[in-house]
């Protein structure tokens, strides 16, 4: 539940001092969050589903 709390603290922030504010205030800390998404997403979507696929249809 901590996650969704600071997903609507930053949403709130981001309606009261819009993106650029958003980023003067919490900048790196958001940055790296998305970063961190990006890379679990796209680990599961290019790396394990294709190899799960290939060791299921070789076997």
């Amino acid at each position: 539940m901590t996650f969704l709390r600071w997903l609507r603290t930053l949403r709130e922030e981001r309606r009261a001092l819009g993106w650029k504010g958003l980023l003067k205030k919490r900048g790196w800390t958001l940055v790296a969050v998305v970063i961190v998404f990006y890379l679990i997403r796209d680990l599961v979507l290019y790396v394990l589903i294709p190899a799960g696929l290939m060791a299921w249809l070789l076997s």
